[in-house]
């Protein structure tokens, strides 16, 4: 691959991360506008002020009533306005949690949409998304330090003989239980690192680095940066560190971010991948 293909495919792949930023809805971290803990027993939905979920001025005053049970919630779609689940018109039916097979339910009316979530020790919530946030209308796009080669190497994976917990200590101050699948060795800017890699959302083809550098609460996000690593059949994994990026937490409020194990830090400023606009 020549120097200018390298540059396009690394500016391609941030422009992708900048498209996910801007979804309206489930994805788009820009659009989340709240979350809400679920109580076992009726939640109420809506606009108006007394509702258990607060929705945004645009949705319907009155929704309905999400009646939940355990992991799962029955809604009951009171309002008479077109309330659909994914995608399906409906005024009765039992909502999926993020973490289900299938996937979050996701309820939307008007440009608002939301969904049963939960993450590492915090409490069933309802998280909220608004395409008129202005956090997302007002986006121009993430940050990055200059795409540089030195920055992309090759390591080496050794996979545990099976999956292990990591504990690890996320934004809200709670401890938090990754599962590692195993070590990724490599040498960078002349050091030799062995940092603990987490499974990914991608697949057992991936491996997801949690890091933290000298960079951190200066240039970049203070709780560290992320890397999803390709694999590969021989045992190398590809860390292209121009691709290491902020977690959802640099953007919003309304989450709560694994932080990295302290084995995985760089002793020095790592000016690769995103950055903050101000720095």
């Amino acid at each position: 691959m020549t120097n200018s293909d390298y540059q396009a495919k690394v500016a391609a792949w941030r422009q992708g991360m900048d498209t996910q930023m801007r979804s309206p809805g489930p994805g788009g971290w820009l659009a989340i506008v709240g979350m809400y803990p679920l109580k076992q027993g009726a939640n109420t939905i809506g606009s108006a002020v007394e509702n258990d979920v607060l929705l945004p001025l645009d949705a319907p005053e009155q929704l309905g009533v999400l009646e939940f049970q355990g992991v799962r919630g029955t809604l009951t779609v009171t309002t008479d306005e077109l309330v659909t689940v994914d995608d399906v018109a409906t005024k009765h039916t039992v909502l999926r949690n993020y973490y289900e097979p299938g996937g979050m339910s996701v309820v939307k009316v008007r440009d608002v949409c939301f969904g049963i979530m939960q993450w590492a020790s915090d409490p069933y919530n309802i998280r909220v998304w608004d395409a008129n946030s202005p956090k997302r209308l007002n986006f121009t796009g993430r940050t990055w330090f200059p795409v540089n080669a030195q920055y992309r190497v090759t390591g080496t994976f050794t996979p545990y003989e099976e999956v292990r917990d990591m504990t690890v200590t996320h934004t809200g101050g709670d401890m938090q239980i990754l599962k590692s699948p195993g070590i990724v060795e490599f040498s960078l800017l002349k050091q030799s690192f062995r940092f603990e890699a987490a499974t990914s959302e991608k697949g057992a083809d991936y491996v997801w680095l949690l890091a933290r550098d000298a960079t951190n609460g200066h240039s970049t996000y203070g709780a560290g940066r992320f890397l999803m690593a390709p694999l590969s059949s021989n045992g190398t994994v590809d860390l292209d560190f121009n691709t290491f990026y902020h977690p959802p937490c640099a953007f919003c409020d309304f989450t709560t971010c694994p932080m990295p194990p302290k084995g995985n830090t760089f002793p020095f400023k790592l000016e690769a991948g995103e950055r903050f606009s101000h720095s």
